[in-house]
């Protein structure tokens, strides 16, 4: 995961990191970035891990939820929660090899 700000690579990091992970990092390496002005790029292993990780976290128990309830509203709720983990760890863009 590279770190970015203003379109400049201010680090990369080979592990994931949660939110209060990247603060502490920034903190001790004297990084006076804040967090929100940060955007991140992904390798794509690393997105799908993410994605992987937040969906048991986040999107599956809304699932359940909605496994349960047979409601749109619970039905969009999970809905909305994959596309918000789809938008925070985008797969990187690959060129497309023309044959």
């Amino acid at each position: 995961m590279q770190l970015i700000h203003n379109d400049t690579v201010l680090a990369t990091l080979g592990e994931l990191m949660n939110e209060a992970q990247i603060r502490h990092f920034l903190s001790m390496n004297e990084i006076d970035v804040p967090f929100e002005a940060l955007t991140f790029r992904f390798e794509h292993e690393e997105a799908l891990e993410y994605r992987r990780l937040s969906y048991l976290r986040e999107s599956d128990p809304l699932y359940m939820e909605w496994q349960f309830d047979q409601t749109e509203a619970a039905k969009q709720a999970w809905l909305d929660k994959v596309a918000e983990i789809k938008a925070r760890f985008p797969l990187p863009q690959t060129p497309v090899s023309e044959d």
